[in-house]
């Protein structure tokens, strides 16, 4: 069995283990659900809960839907605010081109806060999500006041760009199957985001956080990484950690690409991330 099997086959077990999807036309509008429109795109997003606000945003190819498991604990302390980023889900195409932008995503995202006349925001994003929780913390440093990164990345590294090559093309992915984008997304905007993941392996410059960069944010991090990450090596989390200014690591053994989507690691995952936005370890 080749390393590039063992890659894209460890790839596809973490991330289905977290990203099944049923089968249906496209996610509903869920109990909670809210629309805004910010810049002439309509932005879908999902409250629960009251307090400092907490912007949860998935990774790519994925909706509001997937914090589900979380938000019953995480209202109890935030104002929670689940997004489906930019031409996901219920949320309008932000582009229709086949190259997918974060900092452009990030843009709208702080539309919408402006909107919603929200000041002083936690962050939390997972993948992609990540991405443009550092765009968020870099575009308006005093808006964010806590950030975590799960499975973030400061560029597209050789090895992110090779496993996605390795992949074979957009019809033939098994960590975004085309069918479960279909069913999510619709048609339409589920093609588009299978061609756009496929082209992230030619896309420079988005995302893209050197060190200097890195060390404008004033949010304290959290920044967490699965040891074995096979997408984004887990370097990324290091130069995050060296760089941004208060900023905690947590590198969790066998976590994945997205490490509370493994079995077992949801619980501490809560609890952490509860820990650091509360306070808790400021006081340690």
């Amino acid at each position: 069995m080749t390393k590039r099997f063992d890659a894209c086959f460890l790839i596809w077990f973490v991330l289905a283990l977290f990203y099944q999807v049923a089968i249906q036309a496209q996610v509903p509008v869920a109990p909670n659900g809210r629309f805004a429109t910010v810049k002439g795109l309509k932005l879908y997003y999902e409250e629960t809960g009251n307090g400092m606000p907490l912007l949860l945003m998935s990774g790519f190819g994925r909706t509001a839907s997937d914090w589900q498991p979380f938000t019953p604990q995480l209202s109890k302390y935030f104002r929670v605010i689940a997004l489906d980023i930019p031409g996901h889900g219920r949320s309008d195409y932000m582009d229709t081109t086949d190259v997918y932008l974060h900092k452009k995503a990030a843009e709208y995202i702080l539309g919408l806060l402006d909107l919603l006349h929200i000041d002083s925001v936690h962050v939390l994003g997972a993948s992609s999500g990540g991405f443009i929780t550092l765009y968020i913390a870099t575009l308006r440093p005093q808006l964010a006041k806590k950030i975590v990164v799960v499975g973030g990345q400061v560029y597209y590294s050789t090895t992110t760009r090779k496993v996605i090559t390795g992949l074979g093309g957009p019809e033939k992915n098994p960590i975004l199957p085309l069918e479960a984008l279909l069913n999510t997304h619709g048609n339409q905007k589920g093609t588009l985001l299978a061609r756009q993941f496929w082209n992230f392996r030619n896309v420079y410059g988005d995302p893209s956080f050197t060190a200097d960069i890195l060390s404008t944010i004033k949010a304290k991090a959290l920044i967490i990484h699965g040891d074995n990450d096979p997408i984004a090596p887990v370097s990324n989390a290091w130069d995050m950690y060296q760089n941004i200014p208060k900023a905690h690591l947590w590198v969790v053994p066998n976590g994945g690409h997205v490490p509370f989507a493994v079995p077992g690691n949801q619980d501490e995952f809560v609890r952490r991330v509860v820990e650091f936005l509360q306070g808790d370890w400021d006081r340690k």
